[in-house]
């Protein structure tokens, strides 16, 4: 998939929802799907979330990158963004047996997210991105951490690799993927089909 590289923006406001992508170095596989490394991305994304607040609508982890939108409640999404990077690197690297950088030099991407409609719509790119990019017919198909749906929610139990399961972190955390904050008129089923069906648009497109 192709978008401009964004800074983040200058000012962190609460409340705020953003499209957020990552690319790994040198676009390298290094988050190639693996029942191990689904499980480690889960677990860094649902601690991260966790510990700051942030609350995640759409996530899709590609082979080379990653898209998420999230809402910011507390204003503290550069926290999120470091603690999800830096933990997430360190446990694939060890279940890789890997040193070297796993995120390129590039700043994560960052985009505000200004009006309701864009955020469904960043949903919908997010969900549809393996189809877009030719993978996989249908985003269900997909093997990789992707979300299809609002409210998602699953039990991440610790990763047997990195982590110590003597230490301080949890044995096992909920990933939750909330509604997001937008057309509050609309109940959450009705929320659902709007966003199935933006993202069977951009499914015909690229098919």
């Amino acid at each position: 998939d192709r978008y401009a590289s964004v800074t983040a923006p200058r000012e962190i406001l609460p409340g705020r929802s953003y499209l957020v992508t990552r690319r790994c170095t040198q676009r390298q596989f290094l988050l190639k799907p693996s029942r191990r490394t689904n499980q480690l991305v889960r677990y860094c994304l649902a601690l991260a979330a966790s510990k700051t607040g942030v609350l995640l609508h759409a996530v899709c982890v590609m082979s080379n990158h990653w898209h998420g939108v999230v809402t910011d409640p507390f204003a503290r999404l550069p926290e999120f963004l470091e603690h999800f990077h830096r933990l997430l690197a360190k446990a694939q690297n060890a279940s890789l047996g890997r040193w070297e950088n796993l995120w390129s030099s590039d700043k994560t991407s960052v985009v505000l997210l200004v009006s309701d409609d864009d955020v469904l719509e960043k949903m919908a790119y997010t969900i549809a991105n393996p189809t877009a990019a030719g993978l996989v017919r249908s985003p269900r198909e997909w093997p990789g951490v992707i979300t299809t749906r609002i409210g998602e929610r699953c039990t991440v139990d610790m990763p047997e690799v990195f982590f110590d399961p003597e230490g301080s972190l949890p044995e096992s955390v909920t990933l939750e993927l909330t509604r997001p904050p937008i057309y509050p008129h609309l109940e959450t089923a009705a929320l659902a089909r709007h966003l199935a069906a933006a993202v069977e648009r951009r499914v015909r497109e690229a098919r």
